[in-house]
């Protein structure tokens, strides 16, 4: 044992002489010089690119502050490449920013384009001349292009960035190269899986139609990608509405039996449609629960819809809020009903403290006076803090057509159980008349 014991007293020794030592090796230097360097020509002044260094002479050399610098110079959109070396000096370090800057873009060009001009393409792409050029703004430009192009139902045109650098001039040109299309027209949209609504009442609820008659002027039997996204989160609405809570796009097909004719074909997961369970309301402690649940319209038996859901959330919101609890909570669980096939609903009720009204502020109105506001309103100050009766304030000042937007939103106090009722209003332009 006492070898070992000899051994362990020996590293133990060194260990503590070590410490110090490795402490010493880490100890961060000082910045004593700092530099900037250019490889090809400058893309920007030494003035700007010292600008955004926050390293300064005297600092204590720190990893994390220089990258922090190098991050700062690449946002500013000049340059390409940046690396920063070190150069021991007496009493620290020398540091030295490499910078490479982008070549300035000189020239924009389009070519195989006959259906947009040049000066129309123009307006679509945010790369100018005179400004740095950069890759990622090249290519959202060239998407930019091909979706002028789709919106007006040249879908299948593609539109791709070629580069010319001169890097000894610092120097760059760029042509956007177009391979237009023929004009696409939709042909027929099918549905395969739709089996609880007919293709004609599944082809109302898009607003991607196929073609027609009048179709050359309303424009809907075109491919427009934007529009076609809404058009199935529609579907899938439609499909929700009706109970089917499981409805499912499976796939989209978009098939081009001649180069300017488009056939869409949807397959669709239906699902079955839900009706509504066991219907409760929990929580309540200041109201009967029968009294909360008697006008709650999407009962027991009926279809159960998202949209029936809301609405119920809304119609418990307002029962609160007629009697001051504005701050209720009202949150709707579904639980699917293994046994019956049905869909349980609870309506899980927080209810917080009742709130009365501590004062009435407006704003945003110039010309039209106070007076006339608050003769509108049908709640006033130390009133309880009733919610339908702010909605009922809002719709009649809308209704004296004054106001482009009307808003009427509680506001807290530092008084418990009080809350101020801001109401802000932004006016028409209706000249130089004060009502």
């Amino acid at each position: 044992m006492k070898p070992l014991l000899r051994r362990y007293c020996v590293l133990l020794a060194l260990l503590i002489h070590w410490v110090p030592l490795s402490q010493a090796q880490v100890a961060p230097q000082r910045v004593q010089q700092i530099a900037v360097r250019h490889v090809g020509p400058a893309a920007a002044s030494d003035e700007l690119i010292r600008a955004n260094i926050r390293v300064k002479v005297g600092d204590s050399l720190v990893k994390t502050s220089v990258d922090d610098d190098v991050r700062n110079l690449y946002n500013t959109g000049y340059f390409y490449n940046i690396r920063v070396a070190e150069e021991r000096v007496d009493g620290g370090v020398r540091l030295i920013y490499v910078v490479q800057g982008k070549p300035l873009l000189t020239d924009v060009k389009f070519t195989g384009n006959t259906k947009f001009s040049a000066i129309k393409l123009q307006k679509e792409i945010t790369s100018k001349i005179g400004q740095p050029l950069d890759e990622r703004k090249l290519f959202t430009d060239a998407q930019k292009i091909q979706t002028r192009y789709q919106k007006a139902g040249y879908q299948r045109t593609k539109a791709e960035y070629k580069l010319s650098i001169n890097e000894n001039a610092g120097r760059g040109t760029v042509s956007f190269e177009i391979t237009e299309a023929p004009k696409v027209k939709i042909v027929d949209i099918q549905f395969a899986g739709a089996a609880a609504f007919t293709e004609k009442e599944l082809a109302k609820q898009l607003k991607t139609k196929e073609k027609w008659f009048f179709s050359w002027l309303t424009g809907t039997d075109k491919f427009k990608d934007d529009q076609f996204e809404d058009d199935k989160e529609r579907l899938a609405e439609f499909y929700r509405n009706k109970g089917y809570l499981d409805f499912e796009i499976k796939d989209v097909v978009l098939e081009y039996p001649q180069p300017d004719r488009l056939v869409i074909k949807f397959q669709l997961f239906e699902g079955k449609p839900y009706k509504v369970g066991v219907v409760a309301v929990k929580g309540s402690s200041l109201f009967p629960s029968a009294e909360l649940e008697k006008d709650i319209r999407m009962s027991s038996g009926k279809t159960f819809t998202p949209a029936g859901q809301r609405k119920d959330v809304e119609t418990l919101r307002d029962f609160y809020g007629t009697k001051g609890f504005i701050d209720a909570r009202i949150n709707a669980v579904r639980t699917p009903n293994t046994e019956t096939g049905n869909m349980d609903v609870t309506y899980q009720v927080e209810e917080r403290d009742k709130s009365f009204v501590e004062k009435i502020e407006i704003k945003g109105n110039v010309k039209t006076k106070d007076k006339v506001l608050r003769r509108e309103l049908a709640i006033s100050p130390g009133e309880t803090f009733d919610m339908v009766r702010v909605k009922l304030s809002k719709q009649r000042l809308e209704n004296l057509n004054y106001f482009e937007k009307v808003d009427a939103q509680p506001e807290p106090t530092d008084v418990p159980n009080r809350k101020n009722l801001v109401v802000n209003v932004e006016e028409k332009n209706t000249g130089n008349m004060s009502l």
